[in-house]
């Protein structure tokens, strides 16, 4: 990645979005947040940060935080168990929506990069108790992914496994185009995926790919590069049901 770009993270203020940020900055970007609370955002990072107030629900916030970066990760999303589906909405698919609409109308030549979930395209027992606690978010995540593939930005979408809060680093991360159901043992940390967001942000192989980011039951912590190397752009890549073994 090229030294002193300016990233703008939507959601940093939560768990994996934060630990993006922190990532970014330690590797001498320039970091600007956006953020409902501006004092608590400052908070978090001790003014290493540009601090832009806004919120992905309110359009005409926009255009400050998305003007002259030159990448946008977004993984804001609606925390709360139970969630009523209107704030879902409106966080996990409109938010995309404004921004997305922010972005084309102030140039932004950079990559889009969106968080996901593995069950977005595949169902399971636990994808449809999400979805009937947490205001069918899954299927506001999927539309809020076919929106970006169509806007023409240029996107890396990450299904992330079930996030644990486990230290990052200690074990073999499997990145594949397999479309994961949402099962229990599809777990990644935090720290991990974290660490993949900022890994993919400008590796050529992950532009405009959709794929999935899961702890490999078996093997060895590999390099990203390597990771990545067999990734195609959506339309080319194979996107099979991974199998139940």
């Amino acid at each position: 990645m090229q030294a002193r770009e300016r990233v703008l993270v939507i959601g940093a203020t939560g768990g994996t979005g934060r630990l993006i940020a922190q990532r970014l900055v330690d590797e001498r970007n320039e970091v600007r947040v956006l953020a409902r609370s501006s004092a608590r955002a400052r908070g978090l990072f001790d003014g290493r940060v540009e601090v832009v107030k806004g919120d992905v629900t309110q359009p005409e916030t926009l255009a400050a935080a998305v003007a002259e970066v030159d990448h946008i990760i977004y993984t804001a999303g609606v925390t709360k168990r139970p969630a009523r589906e209107a704030i879902v909405k409106a966080t996990e698919f409109d938010g995309v929506l404004n921004t997305i609409a922010a972005a084309r109308a102030t140039g932004f030549t950079g990559r889009f990069l969106l968080m996901g979930a593995i069950g977005t395209t595949r169902g399971s027992i636990l994808s449809f108790l999400l979805n009937l606690i947490k205001g069918n978010t899954l299927r506001w995540r999927r539309r809020a992914e076919e929106a970006l593939r169509k806007s023409g930005l240029e996107y890396t979408i990450i299904h992330a496994g079930i996030l644990t809060d486990a230290p990052g680093g200690q074990r073999a991360v499997e990145i594949g185009q397999a479309n994961y159901p949402m099962r229990l043992r599809y777990r990644i940390s935090r720290a991990d995926a974290a660490e993949l967001f900022v890994r993919a942000l400008r590796h050529p192989n992950t532009r405009n790919t959709t794929f999935d980011a899961v702890w490999a039951r078996n093997g060895h912590v590999r390099e990203w590069g390597e990771l990545f190397r067999d990734l195609r752009p959506d339309g080319e890549a194979s996107r099979e049901p991974a199998r139940a073994s």
